[in-house]
């Protein structure tokens, strides 16, 4: 006897279906999770998706992924399958298989697809059963480049002259899956050569850049983000990358290190330029040091590219919009992501401006007044020359 679970993959732009055998062994549920397991990934990695959900509902296993920013159903499946796929990516990932009551971490080296370096795990107990989230690292070599970002030519002119300085600190600030890393990681490109220590302190190392001395932060032996500045700075470095910049603790001791003649990278949660200031103050930073230390900073959003093979004219507003149901080349109407960037250079009539007003308001509002290029200015750039549609353009930097 032998019965077939269909597994039917949704997209407006084609419909496959996976047919996983139930030969009627013991371990049947174990075959049809593992089964399952792998043509998500394959799946995903074809779609070029960032992020796996995997999401019991009350009556059935939603799995969604996100395409460039964005969040789709792909698959719905049986609930009864639920448990044993996420404890086959449990056992995957070196986590308690019995523990279903706390959120649990961890990482899948997937080493039988060459396009990706590593699976990260998150689990998550909720109502109906246990969630995981599974980021798709791909480690592969990535081209970096300056002038691949987006920037215009203002803009990388100035984030070039902070690179070249031999101590500040420059940040780039923007949400989770914003590109911040790929422009750090330009960043260093540009600086990368054999005259130079290059150190990163990453969670985890995303990128892997040759020459770069690459650290990855464990949390589980105590080894955080500070604890492994601290230890650097008897390395002799000259360009130190952190990948976040998260607590008081590791703000202090980028700051420190940028004091003391390196050169400092890291990346901050925060929306616009200003309130990065603004939030490292809240952490408890002295303005002093703030003024004394940032040479730059840059706050970017990833924008969905119009697909160039499907992209319909908007006569209303003389420009480009996307193509809904997409054609054979991209998704939605949309192929790829191109940045958009807010950059902050610190000048002497800057750094006069904020000291001039020292409260929480006064560090945003001086700064917006020396911005030549807002997040909306460098959106409606990209919608004029056509790379994007006015409605990405609203959604992520509205007026």
């Amino acid at each position: 006897h032998s019965e077939h679970l269909s597994v039917v993959y949704v997209s407006k732009n084609q419909s496959t279906t996976l047919q996983l055998e139930d030969s009627g062994r013991h371990d049947k549920d174990d075959n049809q999770a593992v089964e399952v397991l792998d043509a998500l990934l394959e799946k995903a990695t074809q779609q070029g998706a960032s992020d796996i959900h995997i999401e019991p509902q009350q009556d059935l296993l939603r799995i969604r992924q996100r395409v460039d920013g964005i969040l789709v159903v792909t698959h719905s499946l049986p609930k009864e399958l639920a448990r044993r796929l996420i404890s086959r990516i449990k056992v995957l990932a070196h986590l308690d298989i019995s523990e279903r009551r706390l959120p649990q971490d961890g990482r899948i080296k997937h080493t039988a697809m060459s396009e990706l370096a590593d699976v990260r795990v998150s689990t998550l107990p909720t109502l109906w059963g246990e969630k995981a989230v599974l980021r798709l690292l791909d480690h592969a070599p990535t081209e970096l480049g300056l002038d691949a970002l987006g920037m215009n030519r203002t803009q990388q002119e100035q984030f070039t002259r902070a690179l070249d300085l031999p101590q500040g600190l420059i940040l780039v600030t923007g949400p989770t899956g914003s590109g911040k890393t790929l422009t750090l990681y330009s960043g260093l490109r540009h600086l990368n050569n054999e005259q130079s220590n290059i150190i990163t302190v990453e969670d985890p190392v995303e990128i892997r850049l040759r020459g770069a001395n690459q650290i990855a932060v464990n949390t589980k032996l105590g080894l955080g983000f500070a604890q492994i500045l601290r230890a650097l700075m008897r390395q002799d470095p000259d360009v130190i990358m952190v990948g976040e910049i998260r607590d008081f603790e590791t703000a202090t001791a980028a700051i420190r290190a940028a004091q003391t003649g390196h050169l400092v990278l890291s990346t901050l949660h925060t929306g616009s330029t200003g309130s990065t200031l603004a939030r490292l103050h809240q952490m408890g930073i002295k303005l002093y040091d703030l003024t004394s230390t940032i040479t730059l900073v840059i706050a970017q959003r990833l924008a969905r590219r119009l697909c160039d093979q499907c992209k319909q004219p908007d006569p209303p507003h003389a420009v480009y919009r996307a193509n809904p149901p997409g054609c054979s080349q991209c998704f939605q109407g949309y192929r790829g992501r191109v940045g958009i960037f807010e950059l902050l250079p610190f000048s002497d009539r800057l750094i006069s401006a904020l000291h001039e007003c020292g409260s929480k308001e006064g560090i945003i509002v001086p700064a917006e007044k020396f911005i030549r290029t807002s997040l909306r200015d460098s959106a409606m750039t990209k919608v004029a020359e056509g790379v994007t549609s006015m409605e990405e353009a609203n959604r992520l930097a509205p007026i």
